[in-house]
């Protein structure tokens, strides 16, 4: 059984369509207005909505565009009278999954098209799930593999600093025991962020976790925690310096984007990280400028970071999200675009980078949103 919400331009019709559908075994609720359709939605979160075209205020196009902008991923079905099959193109586009002709074999049709849209709704949703669980644990196991081996060698760098420091030496200095101290706090250091990036990757995103969100305030608090962490965290953490900051041209596209069901820690992550790099790229550059955009596909957000920097060449794209591995063609200490990977695989994405040397670089993924 079905919760399912009917929107008609008459309590008549509407009671019939729920006396139809009832006894096909569902709970219905029905509105005659998009002002009490949208109210009944937020409350009880029908499994499917069956709209009308027309209606006693607007049309069904209008009452699905207000209502997929509070709930994208909702399931909809409309339908309209004889003559208009036109519309159904506009509908679908819209956000409808599938359209019905009112005509003398409507009621009987319906409680079947209805199952099985429900019926194909909750297939695709196991399907998701069993993606999502098994590309977490695939990420996972990659994850433990070079663990043990990385996270020694950062702890071997700070024992072997610290053993450097010889106290029965008179002849050591204090200034080079410093050093030696300050080499081992590094490595811990490193180790620390480390597992903490470590720990926020592994943090799944439950589907209680998603809310509706506007895309472009997510990346705009993402780019003051980059801001914040060049001007007030350690030197080391950056390879650029605080007064690029003055220098940089910043444009978040992703503010035109209406609010989206999304995992807010998810994407604030996935932004952080690819806007660090982007910044950390321009730093050489002459009117540095990094662009984020955003827009919807079908069951899919597609966003972008693209900055006007040093570029990347074949080999550091191929590695780009290899864990510690630098996108400055160094060994790194980070897994920033490693999470991004995961965060991305994890949401039944994908990642492309397009780049090459002194041209700037475009990463591109895409983040299903049902």
């Amino acid at each position: 059984m079905a919760l399912i919400l009917i929107v008609e331009c008459n309590s008549v019709t509407a009671d019939y369509t729920s006396a139809v559908l009832n006894g096909a075994g569902h709970e219905t609720m029905a509105a005659t207005s998009q002002a009490e359709a949208l109210a009944l939605h937020q409350e009880r979160k029908p499994d499917l909505t069956l709209v009308n075209f027309y209606l006693a205020e607007g049309d069904g196009l209008s009452f699905l565009e207000n209502l997929k902008r509070l709930s994208p991923d909702s399931l909809v079905l409309m339908a309209a009278a004889l003559g208009h099959e036109s519309l159904a193109r506009k509908a679908l586009l819209s956000g409808a999954v599938d359209y019905l002709i009112k005509n003398r074999d409507y009621y009987d049709s319906l409680p079947e098209l209805i199952s099985k849209l429900l019926e194909d709704q909750k297939l695709r949703s196991k399907e998701l799930g069993a993606i999502t669980t098994k590309t977490r644990f695939e990420a996972q196991a990659q994850l433990s593999l070079w663990l043990d081996h990385n996270l020694k060698n950062i702890l071997s760098a700070t024992m072997g600093a610290l053993n450097l420091i010889d106290l029965d030496n008179i002849n050591q200095s204090n200034d080079k025991r410093r050093e030696y101290l300050q080499d081992s706090l590094n490595s811990l250091n490193q180790a620390v962020h480390l597992l903490e990036e470590l720990s926020r990757m592994n943090r799944v995103g439950r589907q209680g976790d998603e809310k509706n969100l506007l895309v472009g305030l997510v990346v705009d608090e993402a780019w003051r925690k980059v801001k914040d962490k060049l001007l007030n965290g350690p030197a080391e953490s950056f390879s650029v310096g605080p007064k690029i900051l003055d220098q940089v041209s910043f444009l978040n596209e992703a503010r035109n984007l209406k609010p989206q069901r999304v995992v807010y820690e998810d994407l604030f992550t996935i932004f952080e990280a690819l806007l660090k790099n982007a910044l950390e790229a321009v730093g050489q550059t002459k009117d540095p400028r990094i662009v984020v955009r955003a827009e919807r596909n079908l069951d899919f957000l597609t966003m972008s970071v693209r900055d006007n920097g040093r570029g990347m060449d074949e080999r550091v794209k191929l590695h780009a999200f290899e864990p510690l591995f630098s996108t400055k063609g160094q060994v790194g200490v980070g897994l920033s675009l490693t999470a991004v990977m995961v965060l991305v695989t994890r949401r039944n994405g994908q990642i492309k980078i397009i780049s090459s040397p002194n041209q700037g670089c475009l990463i591109e993924f895409t983040y299903h949103v049902n």
